[in-house]
């Protein structure tokens, strides 16, 4: 018994410690573990929620102290390089955009840079050349073996040394030298040290002209008249192996430097390099200096960029070229501008800084903004004019009173316009497009871009036609072929909103006479359309020889597009009874339909009657010709079919409240386009854009929202009709183009794009608003706005559309019944 007692003591004092180890264990577990750790001498490993190692911090097998990521997932594929040549070797660019992904992973390390000699080489540790690093994307210069085509592809790495699927291949072939390498002087460059032999040595003839090659021979190394001109190859010594200074006027023959040699405008713009990409830029940069830098440009390529901070306001001003200009000679100037958040200045612009012949300044032609737009790459644009006395204009980049913050220029234009300057009749033809001037030098006509439009035409000096600014038109008279609208809304259809009034009517005047049982009167057919309320009438004198029995009993009856019987579906049914002693009074039938409940297409009803319950022998007669009694029989239009609404009501006040049908309009609160169907693009603002145009952005769409009202309306509502209004300001091609119409759940900009996959396809034209029916892909349960996603890269489907708080923003048009 002792020995049990001891048994079961020993197994209460058990059981207590194992309480108090899992009371330890779950203590533990529930503290943050490193919280007062470290690793000493080791390293510590993370695994994913697979239990895959995924990486290690501390200290590695080779001694070092990293973090080393393994077992990564491969980054996605970079998009196609973009090749430029130079002497024996090519420019690649990487956009920092990928193939198959919106975003750049977090582990990306580099952008390999492969160089093969067939199309459909597989990159591998032999064809490296260069690698890029920037994740926004940059551009890197390789050496080419030979001037032959070689193929280019990209392929990402991350922090795990995993590398992913390769870029498309481009193919690219160096610029040569118009002559052999310098090979064959590699050991002469030996053995001529630095002035180891003395120029007078170098004597005329001593290297052939076809020896020398691109960076053969440096500055200082070869005396004056060494190496004649004929002697020098194209593009054997390049720019920067000359000092300032070392060539003169008198070492340059007639006809020695062509136009092609000198930095000057391109096409009509007077701007040398005007989106800012050559060496002519980068010296202009180096002239200015600080705060003057290369920058990135809009979108891509390359900007220049001002640090604007200053201690007073300041005047930061870089002259991009001198150019002669006449008296009263206009130019259009034109740059994208992008500023910092923390911008202070009084206009970022571009200008024209008038001169005279001796350099005086005369005054100043600006394009500028006063208000731009932080963190969005914006255009301006505008047209000044010479001064009398100007002989040269110098066209700069300014920042005007700036003490903060940066901005960047990109793509400058300075073009000439043509035309009469000033006085009376003459036109104007510059990059905006062409401007008319009438008699008095008032301008009549404006088919400009970037500018208000407009038209007037006269006869005789009297105004006969305008098209004004906004897009208002006034004519003498208007003819339209086609379809006219107003609002949106087809005029055709604004007029077939209402009642269209009797579509058929009988005036029956023969008599026929039942006798008992059911007798066909009268037919009268009729075509119904789906969505119209119709109503059938008759009225007549029916004259019951016996009036004091019986019942007097008219139907009506439809056929369809076959002949009616008295057997054919009955619609309505009218009784009546004896109102008095005598033998005549009056009858009547009414039947309200519409045309979706009968079904659109012919009908031909028929009017019957009988005398039912009557003495025997009565007899029943319709259609007496007698003057005065003369029935009537027709169909009524009475409108667009509504739904139908109301509710039982006992009238005691504890009824549930009746169905109604309302019709709402809502104006557009919020859009944006979406590059890339993915991030929102806050370069277009407001605006709606659909489609492919580049592989700037991509396949773009839009979402379109309205205000909160929308979703507590139709909370518990049932949609009849969804309408939207669109306004669409352009299309890729002038004929215009097809908008894809979906529905999404947003409430506010998101700042990712979503939507439903349900569509609705429309044909759109230029500067057309219209409403359209949008029920089939609109409900009240979950929508509550529109998105414009073709997803296709045919341009048909590329458009741009008003947005919300523009001139005819987006509209949604909802009737619901609640």
């Amino acid at each position: 018994m002792a020995n049990f007692l001891d048994i079961q003591s020993d197994a209460r004092r058990l059981a207590q410690v194992l309480a108090d180890l899992e009371r330890r264990i779950q203590a533990v577990e529930r503290t943050a573990q490193a919280g007062y750790s470290s690793i000493e001498g080791g390293s510590l490993d993370i695994y994913d929620e697979g239990g895959v190692l995924r990486g290690s911090v501390g200290v590695q097998d080779d001694g070092a102290v990293a973090v080393v990521a393994v077992n990564s997932t491969p980054p996605p594929t970079p998009t196609a390089p973009v090749l430029e040549p130079v002497l024996a070797g090519l420019i690649v660019t990487w956009d920092g955009q990928w193939e198959d992904a919106y975003a750049t992973p977090s582990d990306f390390a580099r952008i390999q840079v492969h160089i093969g000699l067939t199309e459909n080489f597989a990159p591998d540790a032999t064809t490296l050349a260069a690698t890029i690093s920037n994740t926004a994307g940059g551009t890197v210069t390789v050496a080419t073996a030979a001037y032959n085509t070689v193929y280019v592809r990209l392929v990402a790495a991350n922090t795990a040394e995993i590398t992913g699927q390769a870029s498309p291949v481009v193919a690219g072939t160096p610029r040569a030298v118009d002559g052999p390498d310098l090979s064959a002087l590699l050991d002469l460059a030996v053995w001529l040290k630095d002035a180891s032999v003395p120029g007078s040595k170098l004597v005329r003839e001593t290297i052939g002209a076809d020896l020398l090659a691109a960076n053969s021979v440096v500055a200082g190394k070869i005396a004056a008249d060494t190496i004649s001109s004929r002697e020098l190859k194209a593009q054997s010594v390049t720019a920067g192996k000359i000092a300032a200074g070392a060539v003169n006027t008198t070492h340059l023959s007639v006809g020695a430097v062509t136009p092609e040699h000198i930095a000057v405008g391109q096409g009509t713009n007077l701007i040398p390099d005007p989106s800012f990409e050559t060496a002519a830029t980068a010296n202009i940069v180096a002239a200015g200096g600080a705060p003057w830098a290369l920058a990135p440009g809009n979108r891509f390529g390359v900007g220049i960029n001002c640090d604007l901070t200053a201690d007073t306001p300041t005047y930061f001003t870089l002259p991009l070229a001198k150019v002669p200009v006449l008296s009263r000679t206009q130019l259009w100037l034109g740059v994208d501008i992008l500023v910092s958040q923390d911008i202070v200045a009084q206009a970022v612009k571009i200008l024209a800084r008038w001169e005279s012949a001796a350099g005086t300044v005369l005054g100043y032609g600006v394009v500028e903004t006063t208000t731009p737009e932080p963190g969005r790459w914006q255009r301006i644009t505008g047209q000044v004019a010479a001064p009398t006395g100007t002989t040269q204009a110098v066209l700069c980049l300014e920042a005007s009173a700036a003490t903060r913050g940066w901005a960047v220029w990109d793509n400058a234009e300075v073009h000439p316009v043509f035309g009469r300057a000033i006085g009376g009749a003459r036109a104007e033809v510059g990059p905006q497009g062409l401007r008319l001037f009438d008699e008095t030098g008032q301008e009549a006509v404006a088919l400009v871009t970037g500018a208000p439009q407009y038209l007037t035409l006269r006869t005789d000096g009297t105004a006969v036609a305008t098209i004004d600014t906004a897009g208002n038109g006034n004519f003498a008279d208007l003819n339209v072929a086609g379809d006219l609208t107003v609002g949106g809304d087809p005029v055709s259809a604004l007029i077939g909103a209402g009642p269209k009034g009797i579509v058929a009517r009988a005036h029956p005047t023969s008599t026929v006479t039942a006798t008992g049982s059911e007798m066909g009167y009268y037919e009268l057919p009729f075509t119904a359309e789906a969505g119209r309320l119709y109503r059938v009438v008759f009225r007549a004198t029916a004259n019951l020889d016996n009036a004091t029995d019986g019942e007097i009993r008219l139907y009506l009856r439809d056929g369809g597009t076959s002949k009616p019987t008295i057997t054919s579906t009955l619609r309505q049914t009218s009784i009546h009874t004896p109102a008095h002693t005598g033998r005549y009074q009056q009858v009547s039938l009414e039947y309200n339909a519409s045309g979706t409940t009968l079904g659109g297409g012919l009908h031909r009803l028929l009017l019957s009657f009988e005398n039912s319950g009557g003495s025997s022998g009565q007899t029943l007669d319709l259609g007496l010709s007698t003057t005065g009694r003369s029935n009537v029989f027709y169909i009524e239009d009475t409108g667009p079919e509504i739904p139908v609404t109301g509710g039982y009501n006992t009238g005691g006040g504890s009824a549930a409240e009746p169905v109604q049908t309302y019709t709402k309009t809502y104006t557009a609160s919020w859009s944006g386009s979406y590059a890339k169907r993915a991030g929102y693009n806050a370069y277009y603002g407001n605006k709606c854009v659909q489609g492919y145009y580049s592989s700037n952005n991509g396949i773009q769409s839009a979402l379109i929202g309205f205000p909160s009202a929308l979703g507590t309306d139709l909370s518990g509502a049932k949609i009849v009709k969804a309408e939207v209004y669109l306004y669409a300001e352009h299309w890729y091609y002038a004929s215009g183009g097809k908008a894809v119409i979906k529905a999404h759940p947003h409430t506010s900009r998101p700042a990712t794009f979503s939507s439903d996959s349900e569509v609705k396809t429309i044909s759109w034209a230029r500067n057309q608003g219209k409403w359209v029916d949008i029920t089939s892909v609109f409900d009240s349960t979950r929508w509550r706005g529109i998105a414009l996603d073709p997803n296709t890269t045919n341009r048909t489907y590329y458009g741009i559309f008003r947005g919300a708080g523009q001139t005819y923003p987006p509209k949604l048009r909802v009737t619901f019944t609640k």
